[in-house]
Formats: C-alpha cells, sequence, structure tokens
C-alpha cells in the first residue's frame, strides 16, 4: 500500500540520511499508529537494516547506552520536545523473555518483516517507508484501527509472557484510543495478571499515569476491574465496589470516585488533580459506620483515614516525595 503523510522535517532528515547511505529507513510502531489516525504523534521511532555502529557513523550527535541496539539521534536545534531525540533501532529478532521483560538474546537482521514480527500489537506493527511512501501491514493493523480492536501479534499468550507490562499497555491504549481488546487477548489478560508481579512497580506506575491522564480515565479503570487487575495495583480501591454511601449520594464509592476522576478529566485537570480526585474518599470503607438514630451510613474521620491510605499507596508505587505530600494534602482537605 502507498500512502503520502506529513512526515517532519527532522524526521525526514533521519531516513533520508540512512537512505543516501543505501540502507532501508522505516518509520515504525506508534507513530506510523498515529499517522494512519491523523493523530499528532508524540515521538517518531525508525527501524533500518543498518547496524548500531554505522548508525551511529552518519549522525554527529547520537547517545547509544543499551544492548538492543537502538541509537538515539540528539536534534538540539528543534523547538518540538518530540523531535529532540529521535530512536533508530535495528531490525532484529528477539529470543526467550526469561525474565520476563528482556529478551535473552538479540539477533540483528535484514528484513522488516522480522522485525515488525516482534511487535506487541497489530495496530503498532505498522511500518512506513517515507521516501517512497510504502505502508506495509503484515498483521492487518490498518484493519484492526478501522475496526477500533487491540489485537496482538501472533498468540498473545506469548505476547503477554514476554513482557507482562503489555497488559497494562494494552488498557492504557484501549482507554487513549477508545478501542476494545480482542476477546483471544482479553482472556490472556485474565490468565496472566500475576505476571504483573514480576514487573517493576515503576513501569506500572508509568501506564497507570498515563491511563489517569487519558481523556477516558474511567473507562480504564472500569477496565482494569473487569480484567482483575484493579485488585493486584489498587486493592483499596476495589473494597470500594458496592459500597452504599449515605443519602446525600446517589453512587456507591467506587462509581463516585470514578466520576470524580472523570469530571477532573473533562476539565483537563493535571495528575495530581486527578488522582485527588480519585482517592478522596478512599478511607470511606474502613470508616463506614451504620447510625441507628439517623438510619443511615456515617463516614466520621474518613478523609484522616483517606489521606494515611493514600500515602501508602502512592509510596508503594513510588511516587516523588512532591507529589505524594500534595496529594496527601488534597485528599485529607478534601
Amino acid at each position: 500500500m502507498n500512502i503520502s503523510f506529513d512526515i517532519p522535517l527532522e524526521v525526514s532528515q533521519v531516513t533520508k540520511t540512512l537512505e543516501d547511505k543505501g540502507f532501508l529507513a522505516y518509520l515504525v510502531g506508534g507513530c506510523v499508529r498515529d499517522l494512519v489516525m491523523n493523530r499528532k504523534p508524540k515521538d517518531w521511532d525508525i527501524t533500518t537494516n543498518a547496524k548500531p555502529e554505522e548508525i551511529i557513523e552518519l549522525f554527529p550527535k547520537t547517545v547509544y547506552e543499551n544492548r538492543f541496539g537502538t541509537v538515539t539521534v540528539v536534534n538540539e536545534t528543534t523547538k518540538q520536545p518530540e523531535l529532540k531525540h529521535i530512536e533508530i533501532t535495528p531490525f532484529r529478532i528477539e529470543g526467550k523473555y526469561s525474565d520476563n521483560r528482556h529478551p535473552d538474546e538479540i539477533k540483528f537482521s535484514d528484513n522488516i518483516e522480522d522485525d515488525l514480527s516482534r511487535r506487541d500489537f497489530t495496530i503498532n506493527s505498522l511500518s512506513y517507508r517515507n521516501n517512497n511512501g510504502q505502508l506495509i501491514d503484515l498483521f492487518g493493523g490498518i484493519k484492526d484501527i478501522k475496526d477500533n480492536i487491540i489485537r496482538s501479534v501472533g498468540s498473545p499468550e506469548e505476547r503477554l509472557q514476554e513482557d507482562p507490562l503489555r497488559i497494562m499497555r494494552a488498557i492504557r491504549l484501549s482507554t487513549e484510543l477508545g478501542f476494545m481488546i480482542n476477546p483471544d487477548l482479553n482472556k490472556a489478560i485474565k490468565n496472566n495478571v500475576n505476571l504483573l508481579e514480576k514487573i517493576s512497580i515503576e513501569r506500572i506506575r508509568d501506564e497507570v499515569s498515563r491511563i489517569t491522564m487519558s481523556p477516558q480515565p474511567m473507562s480504564g479503570y472500569l477496565l482494569m476491574h473487569d480484567l482483575g487487575i484493579l485488585s493486584v495495583i489498587f486493592p483499596e480501591l476495589e473494597e470500594s465496589i458496592g459500597i452504599t454511601q449515605n443519602k446525600d449520594h446517589i453512587y456507591d464509592v467506587w462509581e463516585h470516585s470514578l466520576r470524580a476522576l472523570q469530571h477532573s478529566a473533562t476539565k483537563n485537570w493535571p495528575l495530581h488533580i486527578r488522582l485527588s480526585a480519585l482517592f478522596h474518599d478512599i478511607g470511606k470503607p474502613p470508616t463506614r459506620r451504620w447510625v441507628k438514630e439517623k438510619n443511615d451510613w456515617t463516614f466520621y474521620g474518613h478523609e484522616v483515614v483517606g489521606a494515611r491510605m493514600t500515602e501508602k499507596i502512592l509510596k508503594r508505587l513510588k511516587f516523588s516525595t512532591k507529589d505524594i505530600v500534595l496529594i496527601v494534602k488534597l485528599v485529607r482537605n478534601h
């Protein structure tokens, strides 16, 4: 398939430099997905048959600090943050993931097909050759974009077991894009929730933050609950489900908290406000008491208890001290 996209000059210069030296160069992954969806890419990734040492020779300023072959081209003159660092990775084949995070072995390849077959989801397995407008879609990513579906490349069980963080990525992409998760992938996520224990909490925190900062975070948290993930990451929130409130409220604590989160997203408020909204009533389940005289529920001191619980949650997820202090203060003072 041939198509024309509006590619920034900084990106085109990188692909042209590679192509002029006889190498193949393709845009790949999320940036191609975003181009197809008429969205502005947040970053730009390039894959090539050039090897790391060959890439480094072609660009004056690069960073190469990993064993996966990725070379970062630094462009200090651009005013656009997403174009300051453009990652170039050789076509590669990956071995088994014994640690459920990194491949045991990496082999560089001369075929773009090898590289695309290791991608996580079909919508991220698209590649685009800028010099001739060639769009490569080996796994039905275009159709899945049209159908609003997130589907794994190959076996969903294998993809998740290679890197369980893909569980959180699937939920995050579903939330950000408004896509449904394919039934087979949905089932595989439920079967492999326990693998999240093998992932660093910082990586999980970053995905949770992106879900929270999406336009529809309420749907993301509902999806986490439906897939059995909420009880692993936020068991305290799970305990709020079905906790009815007093007569002043029409929703239980769970739905009330999610609607507060969604309201803050609708207002486009920052992360610390959104998390404060999500956790502002986290202390209600342990403080709920039935008062016969009022014939109603009370939650005396829930803001104090909630502030302590919020601090514990945020420390567990390794948020910064600055964020913790601010969010806890907001929960405490409602």
